[in-house]
């Protein structure tokens, strides 16, 4: 056993160092998970044995490396879990001599499974409609070491074997950014195994599988992850009100004095001054991996839904913009759903829907050029342009 977890903390540790080689940007994680474990009723059955274990309540732990493509997931994991006997119902010893048929106390026994599974994880992220918290599906396939370790009443021992089989799980959660670079994920998982062959004392055949629901604590760890930037760093742009020009006085021209009385013609009138609008671009920040509008944004939103209503002929563009920390996929669709939140805001200060015209670049065309998984809060922005 100690060379399977050997080799487990060896593959995790290349694949986190190839990981870290081949990307660098933010696509790669590492995750370390703890877990309470139930682990159900277990019943090793034969043509002449038939013994049902039970087992105190345990613990987990798992390494998982995975590449976050977007919304979609692929993660290897390893892991083990840990199980003391408590009661064993026995039905048939068949000559075991464990004191036949009744309900035993285990003196003692361990149950232990260790993992290896390869998943495929669905982020909701950009369908629920959530911010900071973004909740996940998956499910994965692999294989399983069995172990079933001096299984004994008072009376003796029945069972010490191990088998590779194969396993499957399904989970779901919620997983939340914490500092740069790093998040925590809460989790449900169900993990259960196929029969395995075992041999009990007397060298009797029988079968016996593994399932186990599991409520998991884990903390990740994004490779390549840039400098994180809060809303008080965000810059925002100073509103400048463009100055009315000053009107050119005429030079005035006097008529020469003569001696017939001339009535002079009233002047024509001055057209009237239209409104003065602040045509600035208004650009509205964001905080990382968010479409949430701050106060700031807010703020001038309101003032460009009040200059644009100061003509019928001004239309609004929108353009939509992310920094260069997730996958272009994903950020092309943050970047439209941070679009769609401007120009609700809007159309709720008064503008007409039909103004307003949107676009979206995702992490193109960046203010501050930055390589691939840098976190920029200046590029995170929505552009508000009256024309």
């Amino acid at each position: 056993m100690r060379k399977i977890i050997a080799s487990s903390v060896c593959l995790l540790a290349l694949m986190g160092s190839m990981a870290q080689a081949e990307d660098g940007k933010g696509k790669w994680y590492l995750s370390l998970e703890g877990a309470y474990s139930l682990l159900e009723q277990e019943t090793a059955r034969g043509s002449v044995l038939d013994i049902k274990n039970r087992f105190n309540d345990g613990w987990a732990i798992g390494g998982i490396v995975g590449y976050d493509s977007g919304q979609w997931r692929l993660e290897g994991e390893i892991g083990k879990h840990f199980h003391n006997a408590d009661r064993f119902n026995i039905s048939n010893d068949n000559g075991l001599g464990l004191g036949g048929l009744g309900n035993v106390a285990a003196s003692s026994g361990k149950a232990r499974l260790t993992n290896y599974m390869m998943n495929a994880v669905f982020d909701f992220g950009e369908f629920s409609g959530l911010d900071t918290v973004e909740p996940f599906i998956g499910a994965g396939l692999g294989v399983a070491d069995m172990n079933l370790r001096d299984l004994s009443t008072t009376l003796g021992g029945f069972v010490n074997d191990t088998d590779m089989v194969f396993a499957y799980q399904a989970f779901a959660g919620v997983r939340i950014p914490l500092a740069e670079a790093f998040e925590m994920s809460f989790k449900y998982r169900y993990l259960a195994t196929a029969d395995g062959n075992m041999v009990d004392r007397i060298g009797n055949n029988f079968k016996a599988s593994y399932d186990v629901h599991d409520f998991v604590v884990g903390v990740t760890y994004r490779f390549g992850g840039g400098q994180k930037n809060t809303v008080a760093q965000m810059p925002q742009p100073i509103a400048v009100a463009m100055a009315e020009p000053a009107p050119v006085q005429e030079a005035i021209i006097e008529e020469p004095v003569v001696k017939e009385t001339t009535v002079a013609p009233e002047p024509m009138p001055e057209p009237a001054a239209g409104p003065v609008i602040n045509m600035k671009p208004y650009v509205v920040y964001f905080d990382w991996d968010s479409s949430q509008i701050t106060s700031e944004g807010f703020a001038l939103i309101q003032e460009a839904a009040i200059e644009s209503q100061k003509a019928n002929e001004i239309a609004i563009v929108l353009t939509g913009h992310t920094d260069r920390s997730g996958t272009e996929v994903y950020n092309d669709k943050l970047a439209m759903k941070r679009t769609d939140r401007v120009k609700n805001a809007l159309v709720n200060a008064g503008v007409e829907g039909t103004k307003i015209s949107i676009e979206s670049f995702g992490e193109r065309q960046n203010d501050v050029d930055t390589d691939d998984g840098v976190k920029e809060a200046r590029n995170r922005r929505v552009s508000i342009v009256l024309k």
